[in-house]
This record gives structure tokens, C-alpha cells and sequence, in this order.
């Protein structure tokens, strides 16, 4: 049995709570810090250890940072704090780092300070929702980089009752298929073989170039 992991999660607001609570769903031993009470005792009956103490504090960090932790997320919502934490957290030496940028600027003074992962939920998440409210058969959309992203799509109307041999479908529209999900949603059919046959209410969960993706959702 592998080993648990043991997270440490800094900042109980709403994203920070949930993050715990998923994490702690997610068999990992998790240690939440917040400087408030009321969310340290709405979080600690889904922790193994849930403190009250002010993390941008030297201190604090030294006193429950252990080289037993495999990843810190910072999700403190008041930017010096998080500089600050974020400032001591690389002296310590810790690199699987995960911070929440608050604005834009606090994004901007995060690469400038090289902290690798950084996470912008409301940028995030009104970047996928936009893309799919102007693409009408794009049903979800995730970047992955620069460059690629998995997207979920339904197929064109003209290449139903077709083989993904026949239509040539990877081939044509540069789409790597992951999986794809029957309009019962009774089974998830990964990595299909080309004898599948298309249906036109099928959901495709597919890897690509982004430049592709916007091809294809042209000829939707």
C-alpha cells in the first residue's frame, strides 16, 4: 500500500476549505492553518490537524513545516501575507509549492519571485466558462499549457453512424480521442478502438493543439 500523502494548506477561506476538505476526501493527511478560529474549527473535523496561527509568522512555519509534508497550497487572500509566506516557504526550501494569486499583479510578482505553481481560480475558471458559452458543442475546456489543452466536444452531425476508421477522424481534425461517453452514460469507453462507431450524442474527451480545437469548433 503506497504511502499517504500529507498536505499542508494555508488560508481556510472558501477556496482553501474546500481544497482541504477534497484533499483530506482524497486519502491524504492534511494540516490546515488559518488566523481565524471560526473557519480552523469548521475545517477540523476533515483534518488530521487543524491550528490556529498566523502563517506569514517565521515561527509558525518553522514549528509545523516538517520534511514529512509533500506539498504546501498557500490560498491566503491578503497579498502581503502572502508574499510574506510565500517569501519564507522558499527559504525553508520547499519547491512543491502551490499559491493562489489574488490579482494580477500579485500573479506577476509570483513568477518574478519563480514559484512555478500558481493557481488563479476566478482566471481559471472564467477562461473555461467563456469557452464554452461561444462554442456550442464544447461541453468543457482545460488547459494544459501554452499549447495544448483537453477539451470535451460533441462530433459533427455529418459523422454520425460512421467508424473513427472510416471517418478519419484523428487523422483529419488532429484530435487524440482519450475517451468517449454514451449519451446513457453508462460507460466510459477509454483510448477507442477504430472499429467504434459514432454516435451523434456521444461526448468526446479529446487531447489537442488549441489552434486545432478552434478548427474543429468552426465546423460545428
Amino acid at each position: 500500500m503506497s504511502k499517504r500523502k500529507t498536505a499542508l494548506i494555508i488560508g481556510m477561506g472558501e477556496f482553501g476549505f474546500h481544497t482541504a476538505k477534497h484533499l483530506s476526501v482524497e486519502v491524504c493527511e492534511v494540516i490546515a492553518i488559518d488566523i481565524v478560529e471560526k473557519r480552523v474549527n469548521a475545517i477540523k473535523n476533515f483534518v488530521i490537524k487543524a491550528i490556529v496561527a498566523d502563517a506569514a509568522q517565521e515561527r509558525t512555519l518553522d514549528q509545523v513545516i516538517s520534511k514529512d509534508i509533500d506539498f504546501v497550497v498557500l490560498c491566503i487572500g491578503n497579498i502581503e501575507k502572502s508574499m510574506i509566506t510565500t517569501l519564507y516557504l522558499k527559504e525553508f526550501g520547499y519547491e512543491n509549492v502551490f499559491i493562489k494569486a489574488v490579482t494580477d499583479e500579485h500573479e506577476r510578482i509570483l513568477k518574478m519571485l519563480g514559484v512555478q505553481n500558481i493557481i488563479f481560480p476566478e482566471k481559471d475558471m472564467a477562461h473555461r466558462l467563456s469557452t464554452r458559452l461561444v462554442n456550442k458543442n464544447m461541453l468543457d475546456y482545460i488547459p494544459l499549457s501554452d499549447e495544448y489543452s483537453i477539451s470535451e466536444v460533441t462530433p459533427l452531425e455529418k459523422l454520425g453512424g460512421q467508424t473513427l476508421n472510416d471517418s478519419n477522424f484523428m487523422h483529419k481534425y488532429k484530435l487524440t480521442i482519450i475517451a468517449i461517453q454514451r449519451p446513457d452514460k453508462s460507460k466510459l469507453i477509454f483510448t477507442p478502438e477504430p472499429s467504434y462507431t459514432i454516435g451523434k450524442q456521444d461526448t468526446y474527451m479529446v487531447l489537442d493543439k488549441k489552434k486545432d480545437i478552434i478548427n474543429f469548433k468552426n465546423l460545428l
